[in-house]
């Protein structure tokens, strides 16, 4: 099975998303001050701080995941489909698609407001939520037409 090239667009906004926000935070690194918000409540709200060394392992975790989930979606042998068909792979694989691009976004958006010292805005757990559980829909809904 072949990628679709709109998975290759993705995983390179993907990329270029997550790179942006590293250069981001290495410009704005000498200019953060001892605390940053580190933790966020359901409304977006900072509710724990700590300092700016959170962005490392924040970054590293967020170039970790979007490794992972490109290599892995180049080995359809592995994925747990239920039912093999030429259809549940080819949905499996836009899952992986769209999931890869929400993460990314997701945790770019978590170094951007961490380094500005904001709130991530109360849209952003829902949005999140569509974002990860819409494709795991699309999913079950391709795997079960007939």
């Amino acid at each position: 099975m072949r990628p679709k090239i709109w998975h290759h667009v993705m995983t390179g906004l993907s990329a270029l998303a997550l790179l942006g926000t590293t250069v981001f935070a290495i410009v704005r690194w000498g200019s953060l001050d001892g605390k940053i918000p580190t933790h966020f409540d359901s409304a977006g709200q900072p509710t724990s701080y700590g300092g700016p060394e959170a962005l490392i392992v924040l970054l590293v975790m967020a170039w970790v995941m979007l490794a992972g989930l490109t290599a892995v979606s180049f080995f359809p042998n592995i994925w747990n489909v239920p039912v093999r068909t030429p259809r549940t792979l080819a949905a499996t694989a836009d899952m992986f698609a769209v999931m890869r691009l929400v993460i990314t976004l997701m945790l770019c958006w978590l170094v951007f407001c961490s380094v500005q010292g904001r709130d991530l805005g109360a849209w952003f757990m829902p949005v999140t939520m569509v974002g990860l559980f819409g494709p795991v829909v699309y999913l079950l809904v391709a795997c079960a037409r007939k």
